[in-house]
């Protein structure tokens, strides 16, 4: 069967810009606060002791040695045993690199990030790991544009050697099913910006005055809140001027004294020992968005170089990292895998992904997102050539799905199955484990029977605690 062309377009855009990854980069808040952003979310029973739930989640797309847990974000796992009432395990940073985890006015675990921490019914783990997630994020991409299964057995796997941000998170089990009287559990994860809105680092790039085109300003967005600024000016006599500085951001703000530069010469015979740096003044820019600022210059000698104020636009940016302004409140949400990025937003720009990531209330949810997932759904049924056979038909599936969160049911300790609960699996727990391939799952329900990406995990894991592998860089 022939899609149309919205179809093909839309399912080509969402390829190339997601590569289908289960939650990484998903959507435009989360593009711009990956500290914020959440992969994956896992929940099963130990392996080694059946009272002990085991939760983790991973963060940061991509991440690398260097890469830190946000002291402004909570990490949050929302849990229930009845569906309605979520308790919530929240986890913080600090900028000495300490995590705190607790419920609701409980007790705090508290300990050095990389170190397995125990406290009273829990146990917590923080740091660098291998990211468990597996999948052949460009086959599907040659899926989508011949319009027929392009998988191959074996395939191979994008997200081979890349490493993430983990919580691992083990919990006496009695403490979250009323003493094992209500054991099935819903589980989904949260992040939760509590600053204020803030600059970024996708601020970084040219800004001008419109109407006096020919001088201009490059802002770079530096680690721990520095910025470096230049301005290609021109002094009273109408000589070529550079200013630099140095300064830091605080919210949309950015302060930093400026010199000017002297005295250099063109290569090869520039020495930067004959450069004469002469304090001017101070710049300030206040952002009113990501694109615009008003811009203040101090001088410090009027004589010279006179105070100002003028408002700048966005001239240049840096390829493929949009601009936008770090805000504050739930930034990311996920339960299953794969729904914000396969089913939100797939067919055009509903503008829904950031909508559906801020979504704090479960009973909002279907109003909200369910006619989406729905259309989406039907679309994907037909990827195979084949109408009408997924698991179920699109508006059924899409009532189960709107419900984003993890079943776990506790009191099996057998977790062999993804929506073990969900479908009545005999023996089984439910949850998310690090190795079941969710992805062949998921393309088996909403594209068709036996539609599998060929990729295996070929991730190391752990046989005890916190069980995701060692991580690839170092």
């Amino acid at each position: 069967m022939k899609l149309n062309k919205l179809l093909i377009t839309g399912l080509l855009s969402f390829s190339i810009n997601t590569g289908f990854a289960a939650d990484h980069n998903e959507a435009p808040q989360v593009r711009i606060d990956p500290a914020a952003d959440i992969n994956d979310l896992y929940t099963f029973i130990n392996p080694n002791d059946s009272d002990e739930l085991i939760l983790a989640a991973t963060y940061v797309p991509f991440a690398g040695s260097g890469s830190k847990f946000s002291d402004a974000v909570e990490y949050n796992f929302n849990i229930s045993n009845d569906a309605n009432n979520y308790k919530v395990l929240t986890c913080t940073f600090d900028v000495d690199d300490m995590v705190s985890c607790a419920f609701d006015g409980g007790t705090p675990v508290t300990g050095n990030i990389g170190d397995t921490i125990q406290g009273d019914s829990m146990r917590v783990y923080t740091g660098l790991r291998d990211d468990p997630f597996f999948f052949d994020a460009v086959a599907f991409g040659q899926t989508v544009a011949t319009l027929q299964p392009q998988f191959t057995n074996p395939g191979s796997n994008t997200f081979l050697g890349l490493d993430t941000l983990a919580i691992v998170i083990g919990i006496d089990k009695s403490v979250l099913t009323n003493n094992n009287a209500d054991p099935t559990l819903s589980i989904y994860s949260t992040t939760n910006r509590l600053s204020g809105e803030s600059l970024n680092g996708s601020i970084t790039g040219s800004f001008y005055n419109t109407d006096q085109s020919g001088h201009g300003f490059m802002v770079e967005i530096l680690p721990n809140n520095r910025v470096f600024a230049t301005w290609y000016v021109f002094d009273n006599q109408g000589n070529p001027l550079w200013l630099v500085g140095t300064g830091t951001y605080q919210g949309l703000t950015i302060n930093l004294p400026l010199q000017r530069l002297d005295g250099g010469m063109f290569p090869p015979n520039f020495n930067a020992d004959d450069v004469v740096r002469t304090d001017v003044g101070t710049l300030s820019f206040d952002f009113t968005g990501c694109n615009n600022a008003n811009v203040d210059f101090q001088s410090s000698n009027e004589a010279d170089l006179n105070s100002t104020s003028l408002q700048v636009s966005r001239l240049t940016s840096i390829e493929g990292n949009p601009c936008g302004i770090v805000k504050n409140g739930q930034i990311d949400r996920m339960g299953r895998p794969a729904i914000n990025t396969a089913l939100i937003n797939l067919l055009n720009d509903t503008g829904l992904k950031d909508q559906y990531n801020s979504a704090q209330d479960p009973s909002t949810w279907a109003g909200l997102f369910q006619a989406e997932i729905s259309a989406n759904l039907a679309a994907l049924d037909t990827l195979d050539g084949v109408t009408g056979n997924a698991l179920l038909d699109a508006d059924t599936l899409a009532s189960v799905l709107v419900n984003d969160v993890l079943l776990i049911n506790t009191s099996i300790a057998t977790c062999d199955a993804y929506l073990a609960v969900e479908l009545n699996v005999a023996g089984q727990c439910g949850g998310r484990t690090l190795a079941r391939d969710v992805i062949d799952d998921t393309l088996g329900a909403v594209v068709g029977p036996g539609v599998i990406d060929g990729v295996d995990n070929d991730s190391a894991f752990l046989q005890e605690f916190p069980f995701l592998g060692l991580p690839n860089s170092q």
